[in-house]
């Protein structure tokens, strides 16, 4: 049994061990060619032969690196041992003679550089290109007995023209650098901070999740072999946290293989960079990822106040409309009139209101009207009635629209009670009269501009003139409505009463609805 503290490690393939084996010397070669790239920016104004001779070392590095990749696939398939004998083959014949040439051209620009203003910063990444090349030729001399060194991090970030602690301009967004190696992470946040964006680098996947959950990033670039935690597993722990799974991420890794970075794509990533990079390359897919990723941000923003304006607008409905009527005009835009068999109407008054009108300021009335009325609202939805309108001092509800309620002149007459005793207890002083009939309605929208749901028939205009008919702080009712209350109500008749458009009817006054027995 292996000790615990031993991790086994799987053998991998051929091909694996060529991929890993390209991805470790083209690392070395985007060092370079990433000094390179940021030394030419400081040389662009200059404009002189130092800048075409650097353009001419970045151009044959890169095709060194072509060359190279291309001998290292074109070696045996076979055996180990026979790839291994013509690698170390191709490298002494090829790629070390010309890296002692770049080499070579590199020392040269030293002198030339010297003669530069503010040249300090430039000489120090020159240096970095020459340590670059050193460690190249090391690895190309053992290509199997180690991996590639590469110059100190401090190294690197030195002479960058840029100190990507400080905040230079407005800053555009903040990227998350996840590479386990610390040339990389100099480099491209160099890169980074000339874009104006700010950058936080992590050399393990671990501490990159955690921070992600803890800071707001707007995009991430992703290296792919790491140790402990590979990248492609940092991508899929972040595509699985709903938190953080809508960062854009972008893969910047030395790898070639089209395989292994197709699954990153499928796994979630934009897209990817192949190390060594151009800056003009990483600088657009980093902006282009930041420009979508800002475009999706203002879309979800424009959605989000889309649905809470539609919420808003649904909570004005409903105080106007019922829930089955704003359900039929949302899905198809008008409301079909409608015959209800069996409601109760309820209207309530408030007795000798335009006395009050008369003797109190405007602004009183309407206070002591609003106050009144939102009372009498709360006790109508407690119930279960729906409010149809108010008409001046006049509120009038019904209950049984949608049909769920088996006795409709139960619901009402206690509501009409509640209303009585709201009133008795007002800070108003006003008395109320109420008033409830049942029978057939009409039920349906008018207006185009101005909706108002209402109801129609004789039910309604029968409701008003018992209402009318009745004394104040007293619940009246219709015959029928009475009788329908059945054994389960306190109440007497007023006799037959003379109702306007009806004529004569018997009236009745409920002065309590009894529990059933």
């Amino acid at each position: 049994m292996c000790p615990s503290s031993e991790k086994i490690v799987a053998p991998i393939s051929m091909e694996k061990f060529r991929s890993n084996f390209r991805h470790d010397l083209r690392s070395g070669f985007s060092v370079l060619i990433g000094f390179g790239e940021v030394l030419r920016e400081d040389l662009s104004p200059v404009g002189n032969s130092i800048q075409s001779n650097l353009d001419h070392i970045l151009s044959d590095a890169r095709a060194l690196l072509d060359d190279t990749m291309a001998m290292i696939n074109h070696c045996s398939t076979g055996a180990l041992s026979a790839f291994k004998t013509e690698v170390k083959a191709g490298l002494r014949k090829q790629t070390i003679p010309e890296l002692r040439k770049i080499n070579e051209r590199i020392s040269s620009l030293e002198e030339h550089l010297a003669s530069l203003e503010d040249s300090a910063g430039k000489l120090d990444v020159l240096s970095g290109m020459l340590e670059a090349i050193r460690h190249l030729l090391l690895r190309c001399h053992s290509p199997f007995e180690q991996k590639i060194e590469l110059p100190e991090a401090s190294k690197l970030s030195a002479g960058f023209g840029i100190n990507t602690d400080q905040t230079i301009g407005e800053r555009r967004g903040h990227v998350l650098v996840l590479d386990d190696e610390l040339h990389n992470l100099h480099l491209i946040s160099t890169f980074l901070g000339r874009l104006n964006l700010t950058s936080a680098t992590f050399t393990n996947g671990a501490d990159a999740l955690h921070a992600l959950e803890n800071e707001k990033f707007d995009l991430i670039l992703l290296d792919l072999h790491m140790p402990q935690m590979s990248g492609l597993e940092v991508l899929k722990e972040i595509k699985k946290n709903p938190k953080i799974d809508s960062i854009p991420i972008l893969v910047v890794t030395a790898s070639d293989d089209a395989d292994e970075l197709a699954e990153c794509i499928e796994a979630g990533a934009i897209d990817s960079l192949t190390k060594p990079f151009q800056s003009a390359f990483l600088k657009a897919r980093v902006l282009t990822s930041l420009t979508l990723q800002e475009a999706k941000k203002r879309e979800q923003e424009y959605a989000e106040e889309l649905r809470f304006q539609k919420n808003r607008i649904e909570e004005l409905l409903a105080v106007i409309l019922p829930r089955e009527v704003i359900d039929e005009l949302q899905a198809t835009g008008e409301v079909q009139p409608r015959r209800h068999e069996h409601v109760c109407v309820l209207f309530c008054d408030i007795v000798n209101f335009t006395r009050s009108c008369d003797s109190l300021s405007p602004e009183v009335v309407l206070s002591q009207l609003q106050s009144l009325f939102s009372e009498f609202e709360v006790i109508a939805e407690l119930h279960g009635l729906q409010k149809i309108k108010t008409i001046g001092d006049s509120f009038m509800a019904v209950v049984g629209l949608a049909g769920d309620v088996q006795e409709p002149e139960r619901v009402a007459a206690r509501a009409g009670l509640d209303l009585i005793s709201c009133a008795a207890n007002h800070n108003s002083g006003w008395q109320v009269r109420v008033g409830i009939h049942s029978g057939p309605v009409v039920s349906g929208l008018v207006g185009s501009k101005q909706f108002l749901f209402d109801i129609w028939g004789d039910t309604v205009n029968t409701a008003a003139r018992i209402e009318g008919a009745g004394q104040p702080q007293t619940l009246t009712a219709s015959k029928s409505a009475f009788e329908r209350l059945g054994a389960n109500v306190r109440g007497r008749s007023l006799g037959l009463v003379s109702l306007k458009g009806k004529g004569e009817q018997e009236v009745f006054v409920i002065e309590e609805i009894l529990q059933k027995k």
